[in-house]
């Protein structure tokens, strides 16, 4: 075991049970900020899953390469404080919750598919301890009986995505993922948080470079558009 795992496993342990949203004691996520957290809404883009005044069967915040995806929360301050503890500061059981949440609120997919976790960088992972989407992938398995195949991989390139323009996003992970096995038919990526949709749409290409059929995406938290007008964050 990495010295990185160890960490990460010892956090586990010394942490307070606190939640991370509120920072009431208790549950890693209480209850009350779980339900509070906005859901997928009731109309929206049949395709991407983007909230919209009316459905639409497609629209233009659905990520290239990618034939559906579903998120189970609106990406706002509250989540992003559980999000950022979860990778951040460690606290590696935050994992379950958010898995759990995703599990409410997102229908399990088609027979067949398998899920992959869109995959760090080594270098992140040995910073980090463990991979975000690899922790909600195995939760998500387990409940939807769905295989995790980590077929893909990530290079260090030292670039960082947080706080990067949607353009820039696209140009620094247009080719960051290789995928050196045959990849599944039916591939869904998994991951924390879909932004621009760049890093879903690099991943979706190498797997079909890697002769995947059909790549679905499903993430705990998506940036939406604020009224259907202007990007939040």
């Amino acid at each position: 075991m990495s010295a990185g795992r160890i960490a990460t496993a010892l956090l586990d342990l010394v942490i307070p049970s606190v939640c991370a949203a509120c920072g009431m004691p208790g549950a890693p996520l209480c209850d009350t900020c779980i339900r509070v957290l906005a859901g997928p809404g009731d109309t929206a883009c049949l395709r991407c899953g983007h909230p919209w005044a009316y459905e639409v069967p497609t629209c233009a915040e659905c990520p290239a390469g990618v034939a559906w995806a579903r998120h189970a929360a609106a990406y706002d301050p509250a989540l992003a404080r559980v999000i950022s503890a979860l990778k951040d500061s460690g606290r590696r059981a935050l994992g379950a919750p958010l898995a759990q949440l995703m599990i409410d609120r997102i229908a399990v997919p088609p027979s067949g598919a398998v899920l992959v976790p869109v995959p760090l960088s080594p270098r992140r992972l040995r910073q980090r301890g463990f991979n975000q989407a690899g922790v909600l992938a195995s939760y998500l398995a387990r409940t939807w009986g769905t295989p995790v195949m980590e077929v893909l991989a990530r290079p260090d390139d030292g670039r960082h995505q947080r706080g990067a323009s949607r353009g820039d996003r696209l140009v620094q992970v247009r080719d960051v993922f290789t995928c050196a096995v045959r990849a599944p038919y039916h591939a869904v990526l998994v991951d924390d948080v879909l932004t621009t949709g760049a890093t879903v749409t690099a991943a979706a290409r190498a797997l079909r470079a890697a002769g995947c059929a059909r790549v679905g995406a499903v993430v705990t938290a998506r940036v939406v558009l604020a009224s259907g007008r202007t990007r939040v964050g």
